[in-house]
């Protein structure tokens, strides 16, 4: 068995709907990386759809979270294996009872974060509406894409929704400031995702590789044909630094 203490630990840190289920599916076809979902989802019933944990892991989450997070590098995966990781979200584990696990994050010098951002924070918030609507979070190769009925958006909504997700963003930056830390942005992944796998294997220490996703992306349809009062927010926003998102 690979001595784990030799592992490479990783994190990938982001939001919702920023393409973190791909990225994670991209980086779990290496062969030597084993990556879970969302260790510290909200929902106590999720488990990871690539690597699922074992029930007797998962039940440590509610008695001793940091033993959880430790069990789960702890693995004994087979030696090919040497770089372990999962995706966490910004507003992961803040609960009383979980949120030591930040510090024993930032505790781990040698940790690798992965800080996966989008752009396009409209987009990001539509997502997550239409994805709360349906209830449709990912689609997989084979099937067709969704397409979403347009819905409506309020000014205040869009900017507090910016605005939240451009603080995490920040506060996860000094948070892990100490650590090896690269930024990818979901909009330069899918416009050239060779290149920017290329460097984010070579940040990471892992041997170049062809790597595959079975997710894809749920819909094709633009902002405007996606959102009713789209003119509307285009004009209250003409004058500031978001304009840009408007522009599909």
């Amino acid at each position: 068995m690979n001595r784990t203490n030799e592992r490479r630990r990783f994190i990938i840190l982001t939001d919702q709907r920023s393409g973190s289920n791909h990225l994670e599916d991209l980086l779990g076809s290496h062969r030597a990386v084993k990556i879970a979902g969302e260790l510290f989802n909200p929902s106590h019933d999720h488990n990871s759809r690539n690597n699922p944990l074992p029930e007797k892991l998962r039940g440590l989450r509610k008695r001793d979270p940091i033993a959880y997070l430790e069990a789960f590098f702890e693995q004994p995966f087979d030696e090919s294996i040497t770089h372990v990781g999962f995706r966490l979200f910004h507003d992961h584990a803040r609960c009383r009872t979980e949120r030591t696990i930040w510090a024993n994050l930032r505790r781990t010098k040698d940790l690798q974060v992965v800080h996966l951002k989008r752009r396009n924070l409209l987009r990001n918030l539509l997502s997550l509406k239409l994805a709360m609507r349906s209830d449709n979070w990912q689609r997989m190769e084979g099937t067709p894409p969704v397409r979403y009925e347009p819905l409506r958006i309020e000014y205040q909504e869009v900017i507090a929704h910016i605005r939240a997700r451009e603080r995490s963003f920040a506060r996860g930056k000094r948070f892990f400031r100490r650590h090896r830390r690269a930024e990818i942005l979901y909009e330069d992944l899918e416009r050239d995702q060779e290149s920017q796998l290329a460097a984010l294997l070579r940040f990471l220490g892992l041997p170049p590789q062809p790597l595959a996703s079975s997710s894809r992306k749920q819909n094709q349809q633009s902002t405007r044909e996606l959102i009713e009062n789209h003119a509307e927010l285009e004009a209250r926003f003409r004058h500031t630094r978001w304009h840009e998102f408007f522009q599909d």
